[in-house]
């Protein structure tokens, strides 16, 4: 599977979603007061959220697992004064972050691995936290888990945004999003057990679907009117067809899956 998510990431719709979303790669948080809010700058918001819930301190080491170009690591590490590694499978996610982090002046802080978060190049218990942003799901969870707990310091927290399967999930959607984004989904309620057979204690789960599905679609189809240049551009043939794919994609994920925030201690 990790071939094809180099292949999505690479391409250049995969490379068109940064440039809509603030230069993040996951979803955006939205409530009551920030309604009006674009998509990037939701975000943004649960990037901070994210980071809130990290605990890390100055120059210890993060590890952020499906690190998409990078924005999230150079917030945290701004924000936290940690040191940073990321790793992702996609060969331009790498790059982009890596000059993004020489851009911001933050190199003796971040550092992009290019490689497998399955088999990260680095020895046990090497980091005091770690995250799964919204990444998590192209790697199957139990065996990320498994990967996470054996870089993880004991005592380190790793915190964990994930798009959960509802009860009506259909088998028809796991099998399009299985084909498609390369993806496995799981139940909010089956974090307890894969947390523990990996050798996390679960400290909590925030179900926050209410924050995130409703404002999903209108969110987009805002984004790709406001740029609708850019991936003009950026999509040379067929950026009607791409255009309609993203919609139907991201409403087939609001019916089918909701978000949550999970908060484990390594064992």
């Amino acid at each position: 599977m990790s071939e094809n998510v180099a292949t999505l990431y690479n391409s250049p719709e995969g490379q068109l979603g940064p440039s809509l979303f603030g230069d993040h790669l996951h979803w955006g948080y939205w409530d009551a007061e920030t309604a009006d809010a674009d998509f990037a700058a939701a975000s943004d918001r649960l990037a901070q959220i994210m980071i809130g819930k990290t605990v890390i301190g100055p120059d210890q080491r993060f590890i952020d697992i499906g690190c998409g170009i990078g924005q999230p690591a150079i917030m945290l590490a701004k924000a936290k004064g940690c040191r940073v590694d990321g790793i992702t499978i996609s060969s331009y996610q790498q790059q982009t972050a890596t000059a993004k982090a020489k851009a911001a002046g933050l190199e003796d802080r971040l550092h992009f691995i290019l490689g497998d978060a399955l088999d990260i190049p680095r020895e046990d218990q090497t980091y005091d936290g770690g995250w799964f942003f919204e990444s998590i799901f192209h790697m199957g969870h139990a065996a990320a888990l498994r990967e996470a707990s054996r870089v993880l310091k004991p005592g380190a927290t790793l915190v964990i945004a994930d798009l959960q399967s509802r009860p009506t999930i259909t088998t028809e959607f796991r099998e399009f999003v299985n084909k498609h984004i390369h993806s496995t989904f799981v139940a909010m309620e089956d974090y307890p057990r894969l947390m523990a057979d990996a050798g996390f204690e679960l400290i909590g789960i925030d179900d926050i679907t209410d924050n995130v599905m409703p404002y999903l679609v209108p969110k987009l189809k805002e984004t790709l009117t406001k740029y609708d240049m850019v991936i003009k551009d950026t999509i040379k043939e067929d950026s009607d067809k791409m255009l309609d794919n993203w919609i139907y994609m991201f409403e087939y994920m609001r019916d089918n899956l909701g978000y949550m925030l999970a908060t484990a201690r390594k064992i």
